[in-house]
């Protein structure tokens, strides 16, 4: 079982889980599912909600699809990274910044985004403001781009009409001016295969919930995916199902139905 995290099993940017969603989730782990986190988080903003979750193990996709890591107790530092397809952002900002201007740029290095402004407060788990140059100068596992003055729909048909440079691909958000750079190839549903092989799961088997355009892949590669309500159309067009809202706790609906059909 595979899930996303911001709009899916949390509000975006919020870092509780819901009573209800934690019962769920640790329902349907004592009976004997495989959950998994598919994430666009990078795996420190991630350990809030393993934490409130209380599982002991859990695998994760994260940096959406960029970094596959596992969360356990009996680790040190109770992580452990299992791999990073990073990605050299410079020239992919440069054009994006020629294409849309105004963007604040931020990379992951080190547990913390260096940024060329400051984020709005609550989007990134740890910032430091870095010259422009160190931002876009090393590769990086998780590259953004934010306007602060624009649409998610303005950003998403202006990229389109961006030629973006070989190797990079570009995902938006569906609620806010957001983009994030990845390699061509890297995705949530590429890390899932991987770690469906490492679990030896079939992708039949593999049920996957999500809420926005990262999550198209993914939705349509598992046997069975579910969109949250409120999530845009080509998402809803790969999903076998929809489920209630985030604010509705959509997710422990399917989690809960799930449970009772394994009990029979």
């Amino acid at each position: 079982m595979l899930c996303d995290v911001d709009g899916t099993l949390v509000e975006p940017w919020v870092d509780e889980v819901s009573d209800r969603v934690c019962r769920a989730v640790q329902a349907v782990v004592a009976n004997g599912v495989e959950f998994a986190f598919a994430t666009g988080r990078t795996t420190e903003s991630l350990r809030p909600i393993v934490d409130q979750l209380g599982l002991p193990h859990v695998w994760a996709a994260c940096s959406n699809g960029a970094v596959l890591a596992r969360f356990d107790d009996a680790l040190p530092d109770g992580l452990e990274t299992i791999h990073e397809k990073p990605i050299d952002p410079a020239e992919a900002v440069r054009r994006l910044l020629v294409a849309v201007p105004g963007a604040i740029v931020a990379s992951w290095h080190d547990g913390i985004y260096w940024t060329t402004r400051p984020f709005p407060e609550g989007e990134l788990v740890a910032e430091r403001v870095a010259p422009y140059r160190e931002v876009v100068g090393s590769p990086t596992t998780k590259a953004v781009l934010r306007w602060l003055d624009r649409t998610s729909a303005d950003v998403r048909n202006r990229v389109a009409r961006t030629e973006m440079p070989s190797g990079v691909n570009a995902v938006a958000s569906k609620l806010t001016a957001w983009l994030d750079l990845l390699p061509i190839g890297v995705s949530k549903a590429a890390t899932a295969l991987e770690l469906a092989k490492i679990l030896e799961i079939d992708a039949e088997d593999v049920m996957a919930i999500g809420d926005d355009f990262n999550d198209i892949d993914m939705l349509h590669w598992a046997g069975y995916g579910v969109a949250m309500r409120g999530s845009p159309s080509p998402v809803v067009a790969v999903a076998d199902a929809i489920t209630a809202g985030v604010e509705e706790d959509g997710v422990a609906l399917v989690l809960e139905d799930l449970v009772a059909s394994l009990k029979g």
